[in-house]
């Protein structure tokens, strides 16, 4: 992760990261934003999203809004690396995405308890089906 915008210029209303996903990559378990908007802007590569009950496809140059409350997550299922910027209203995911590379770097694979903690401490919630 690159992070673009820290929130720092942006008075804490809108955050931006840059992320690359090897193909085939671990990624976020199925889940919702209760305190913040997430936009996907494709730069390279092909995702696949699951945006509340719709799976879609999205290749360099689509852009994929998940408003707060909706489920989704996202996989690279290509041999390629996908490469998108990822914006957040307001920008507290920057800080998530902090705190999941150190606990990332304590244990590897990072603990599924673990994860749900601090993404709760976001107001994020893992959805189980």
């Amino acid at each position: 992760m690159i992070v673009q915008e820290d929130g720092t210029h942006t008075r804490r209303t809108l955050g931006i990261a840059e992320f690359t996903i090897p193909p085939h990559a671990p990624t976020p378990p199925l889940h919702v934003h209760h305190a913040h908007e997430e936009v996907f802007n494709i730069l390279e590569g092909e995702l696949e999203f699951m945006v509340g009950t719709e799976k879609l496809r999205a290749s360099q140059g689509d852009f994929i809004m998940v408003p707060i409350g909706a489920i989704h997550t996202f996989d690279n299922l290509t041999n390629k690396p996908a490469r998108f910027l990822n914006t957040f209203t307001p920008p507290l995911y920057i800080d998530y995405f902090e705190e999941l590379s150190k606990l990332m770097q304590e244990s590897t694979p990072a603990d599924p308890r673990q994860m749900v903690e601090l993404m709760a401490r976001y107001q994020t919630e893992v959805i189980v089906l």
